[in-house]
């Protein structure tokens, strides 16, 4: 907690001085939070200046707008810088920068704040001309809403209408035109302009999210899913199944294999694609795939007539499309839907398909959206900003129905995104913010943003939230019982200084509890929450498996346990286990650390004071490799089976350093073991590789048509897939049944 109440001064104090050094308009920006305005429970959305709360703390709104919405009649009359505003009989004057107000014929009432004229629009105190106008109005300072009542509503009924728009806007303010668009960008373009000057570019991190537990679909027969982190939610992934058919990215194309009983493995259908496919979902007898496309799409900006034209804008679009897949031989292409900006990650729960992309912005320009080919802009007004967190992109979250309705939801925040976790009520989505740290020019300290989206009904959000250092992937994130559970390191910039964190947000995203100094000097290597415990894996020179108590009021560091090597993927198995993935480590003899083979252990967590290394496996030298340690999904695990592709080389590094003194091509293919809690027993392993094809590797190997990517079982078998073919093996004997090429 001291290092986050001392992070949120200094970025304070930071914020200060940039405003003493930027224009008074953009300081304003930047200083002032928005506030809303709500009429009968209705929000009013400003087409282009908006209210604000001036310097004698009172709220200003655009005069015309505002009383044509009360069913006033507005009149100005430039030369005396005045307005008549006229209703039911009755007018009334004012001028501005005046406090007296002339209610005809004669009456002078005064006002303690007066008009003001902001970018051309004249704004009039709200609460003096809703009194004239014979209206109520009720401040909510915890959402900043402004309240107008015109219907003389109850108490009561007041009250509901407030509630009712907390939760509507939970005080995110609309965007509103295009030239509210530009300002926010510029004042994102002047932010990064002053981070840059104190010495180190400040950029976006655009981590693709490489996330992971096991497929909710049911079949009568006994088969593995994708690997998941949370029960009930799906992830997109380049193979699905469904017990008897399996469903998988090949190059431009999806194939649609039989593949139960494995005897008549072979591929039913081929559907071709005009871009590339990254991700697929199932769902009954539906297909949804998920490409980027990546052509020359340009699109000029449209701008107000008194601005420079822009110059083309480059997108990339993502293509979203949904197959009817009941006769498996012949696949009915449904729907079409595109999206801008680069694929982040996806989700899906029930039916419903969650796809989110970041969209950076170099000209102000509404998103378009595409339905079966029907161009559709997003309004200004439906895209929501965070005030004082202002990015240059656009981040998409669209749903998709598969019920059978295909229908296509699109929100548009102006934010950036990187990771997300989401769980089956909440959607989360991160970005990386850098704060300098003042006094000094040499780094800075870098801040995870987290927006939270309820998902229960649409897609709405919910709360924003921070936290100090930054977070590695999806597995650092965890919900659990209302609560948001993340873990970060922290390191500043040009120094070697790093920490570990864990912080537990309420479902405000307000911070409750938390845990810093984490094995200083080291950082996250892997992580796994699990109901009221967190697993842990940091490294510097050996790996420190940590035990962590998630306790709201009292979380604590349990038990560590030191040992060589780290894992990258931490997975659970039974009541107190946790398998490892990762690599064996060793130390030359200046201390520096070598990196070995592969490292496959099973850790007992039963004794949370003493955690400790059931067994372990070490899989060849240096340089070999497993998409699983950096990619979930490439890993199985299937009631006692254990399974992952490994690309192997035997050598030793050497002593002097940590690069390869020599290495060996020896294995491509997926490593078999069976589980149990005495430990680790290897069965064997599955390649695609002719003994033709390993003569001729030599020392490395490079024909990725061939090398295995995904491990699945069904029933008594195992299938493993590659981009040039699929073999099917007995799970028992590894006897291969049939191999086909695909």
């Amino acid at each position: 907690m001291v290092l986050y109440r001392r992070l949120i001064a200094l970025a304070v104090i930071f914020l200060c001085v940039l405003a003493m050094n930027w224009p008074a308009g953009q300081a304003k920006l930047v200083m002032e939070k928005d506030i809303s305005i709500f009429m009968d429970g209705e929000q009013l959305l400003f087409p282009d200046q908006q209210p604000f709360i001036n310097q004698q703390n009172r709220t200003l709104v655009p005069v015309r707008f505002f009383t044509q919405a009360l069913g006033a009649s507005v009149e100005w009359e430039a030369e005396q810088e005045q307005v008549l505003i006229s209703t039911a009989g009755k007018t009334m004057r004012l001028k501005v920068g005046e406090p007296e107000v002339l209610i005809y014929p004669d009456r002078i009432e005064r006002m303690d704040s007066v008009a003001a004229l902001v970018n051309n629009r004249l704004l009039v105190p709200l609460r003096h001309i809703s009194n004239y106008l014979d209206c109520q109005v009720s401040w909510d300072e915890s959402s900043r809403i402004a309240h107008v009542f015109t219907q003389g509503q109850t108490t009561q009924e007041q009250e509901e209408l407030i509630e009712i728009a907390r939760h509507t806007l939970l005080e995110l303010p609309r965007v509103n035109s295009q030239e509210n668009l530009q300002q926010l960008l510029d004042q994102s373009a002047n932010y990064n302009k002053k981070l840059r000057m104190l010495g180190s570019a400040v950029e976006q991190e655009q981590m693709l999210d490489k996330s992971a537990s096991a497929d909710a679909l049911e079949a009568a027969s006994d088969y593995s899913g994708t690997n998941v982190q949370v029960e009930g939610v799906d992830e997109g992934d380049i193979i699905k199944s469904d017990g008897e058919y399996l469903y998988g990215v090949n190059n431009q194309e999806i194939l649609v294999v039989k593949a139960y009983p494995a005897e008549e493995l072979s591929v039913v259908s081929r559907i071709p694609l005009e871009q590339n496919p990254q991700d697929i979902f199932i769902d009954q007898e539906r297909l949804l795939v998920i490409s980027r496309d990546r052509p020359n799409h340009y699109r000029q900006g449209v701008i107000a007539e008194n601005l420079k034209m822009l110059p083309y804008d480059y997108k990339n679009h993502i293509i979203i499309e949904t197959y009817d897949i009941s006769d498996k031989s012949s696949p009915v292409k449904l729907d079409s839907f595109q999206m801008e900006g680069n694929y982040i990650s996806s989700r899906k729960i029930g039916s419903q398909v969650y796809v989110i992309s970041s969209q950076y912005l170099n000209a102000p320009n509404k998103p378009v959206y595409y339905i079966n080919q029907t161009p559709l802009e997003k309004p200004y007004s439906e895209i929501r900003y965070f005030p004082g967190l202002i990015h240059d992109t656009y981040l998409h979250i669209a749903q998709i129905d598969l019920s059978g309705r295909n229908e296509f939801a699109l929100e548009t925040f102006l934010s950036s995104g990187s990771q997300i976790y989401c769980s089956t009520e909440n959607l989360y989505v991160t970005g990386l913010e850098y704060q300098p740290v003042y006094g000094t020019n040499y780094y800075q300290e870098s801040v995870t943003q987290i927006y939270k989206f309820s998902l229960e009904d649409g897609i709405k959000y919910q709360a924003k939230g921070q936290v100090p250092g930054t977070v590695l992937n999806q597995f650092a994130m965890d919900e659990s019982e209302g609560y948001f559970r993340v873990a970060t390191t922290a390191q500043e910039w040009s120094s070697t200084n790093s920490q570990n964190s864990v912080y537990i947000l309420d479902p405000d995203l307000k911070m409750t509890n938390s845990i810093t100094g984490i094995a200083p000097g080291e950082r996250i290597y892997s992580t796994r929450f699990l109901h009221d415990r967190l697993y842990m894996v940091t490294f510097r020179q050996v790996d420190p498996f940590f035990v962590i108590d998630l306790n709201p009021q009292n979380p604590k560091v349990l038990g560590q346990l030191k040992i060589p090597g780290f894992s990258n993927y931490l997975h659970p198995y039974g009541d107190h286990y946790v398998i490892g993935l990762g690599y064996d480590t060793s130390l030359n003899k200046s201390g520096g650390v070598i990196l070995g083979g592969l490292k496959l252990s099973l850790y007992d967590v039963q004794d949370v004071t003493k955690p400790r290394e059931v067994d372990t496996s070490i899989i060849g030298g240096a340089s070999s490799y497993s998409e699983a340690c950096e990619n979930h999904r490439a890993f199985l695990l299937h009631h006692n089976l254990i399974a992952f592709p490994a690309e192997i080389y035997s050598g030793n590094s050497s002593e002097n350093s940590s690069m390869d003194s020599y290495r060996s091509f020896e294995f491509q293919g997926a490593y078999i073991y069976t589980l149990s809690e005495q430990g680790l027993d290897y069965q064997g392993r599955i390649t695609h590789l002719s003994s033709e094809d390993y003569l001729k590797a030599g020392d490395y190997w490079s024909d990725s048509t061939k090398t295995v990517r995904r491990v699945l079982v069904i029933d008594d078998n195992i299938y493993s897939i590659s981009e040039g073919g699929i073999k099917a093996n007995d799970k028992t004997t590894l006897r291969e049944i049939k191999h086909i090429s695909i």
